[in-house]
């Protein structure tokens, strides 16, 4: 049996459509444990209308304690030998879990397909039948794969062996914990694959984690990464590699927020000097870090204006490349 956990917190617009792609899974053989983390709107009564419809959903009610503790809920109470987890605002393609559970050998401890954005991508792609993987390594490369953003550290489109999950469980109480759990679950395992089949659509909200208006909660992603630096510490091959996953995040997540991170920009600048210098232990990996290249020109301008700067140059050359392709 394959558990499939979905933590439920005010989604009632999109919940049904979510539920629904899960229903129709050709494989069947699955439970659904819904975890309703606390919702003030119409979501538990839409979890109780489909557990009444199909025996196999099953319904945990909680106090709102955050996506972490009900994910870690849903596996504990889950009886399924492989585990995958679904956003309840996200729709899942017919044969998701049945592809998935297609490359799960003896050997295998995590299988991970692609994700689309936009829906109507989502849709032709999800399609595809021919198959390719595109990735397969033990732990190691599994590591050094995901820190170069050839794999993703999101806690869906993946689908797990429990034991996992069991033994390297959530963060609770923390946002960004998908830093510290995606790239840190990858130390347990014994080997993985990655498929070309995109069975995940990702819907992109303007309330999601990354595009609300910051606060110091958003300060979370450096105890998320701080304890990934922690959890490699030891591991003088790899820590680099965590490093340089670790200055992309804290780039990115700054570029995010530029307007409104004024009174923890010096937190900022801190925590990326201390990325760098890991990177920085292995001269190779530097070498391959566009991000380290750029910081090294000139460090104390890079969060506030080389980074940016850079950053919409190339989306204005891309969009013009587009343009010239198409013969606009």
């Amino acid at each position: 049996m394959i558990s499939v956990i979905v933590p439920v917190y005010n989604v009632e617009e999109y919940l049904e459509e979510c539920l629904e792609s899960i229903q129709k899974q050709t494989y069947t053989d699955i439970e659904v444990i819904l975890v309703n983390d606390g919702s003030t709107d119409g979501s538990k009564e839409i979890c109780e209308r489909y557990c009444q419809m199909d025996s196999r959903f099953k319904l945990i009610n909680q106090e709102n304690q955050g996506q972490s503790a009900a994910r870690n809920n849903g596996v504990s109470v889950s009886t399924g030998e492989y585990i995958t987890f679904v956003d309840s605002d996200d729709v899942i393609s017919s044969k998701y879990v049945e592809i998935l559970n297609r490359y799960m050998t003896e050997e295998i401890d995590l299988v991970e397909c692609e994700y689309r954005a936009v829906r109507s991508v989502f849709n032709k792609l999800s399609q595809k039948e021919n198959i390719q993987i595109v990735f397969e390594g033990n732990s190691e490369e599994a590591i050094i794969e995901s820190c170069n953003y050839g794999l993703s550290y999101s806690p869906v489109v993946k689908l797990y062996r429990r034991n996992l999950l069991e033994n390297f469980p959530f963060l609770n109480g923390v946002i960004f914990e998908d830093i510290y759990h995606g790239v840190g679950i990858l130390k347990f395992i014994r080997k993985m694959v990655k498929i070309d089949y995109v069975g995940y659509h990702y819907r992109e909200r303007s309330n999601s984690t990354m595009h609300r208006k910051f606060s110091e909660k958003n300060l979370d992603v450096f105890i998320s990464s701080d304890k990934l630096v922690e959890l490699f510490s030891s591991d003088k091959k790899l820590l680099p590699y965590i490093g340089k996953f670790l200055v992309q995040i804290v780039t990115t997540h700054h570029n995010y927020f530029t307007e409104k991170i004024n009174p923890y920009q010096s937190m900022y600048e801190e925590k990326l000097k201390q990325y760098v210098a890991i990177v920085e232990e292995s001269p190779e990996v530097a070498r391959s870090s566009k991000m380290i290249r750029m910081y090294k020109l000139a460090p104390s301008l890079y969060l506030r204006y080389t980074f940016p700067f850079v950053y919409k140059t190339w989306g204005r050359l891309k969009h013009l490349k587009a343009l010239v392709i198409k013969g606009e």
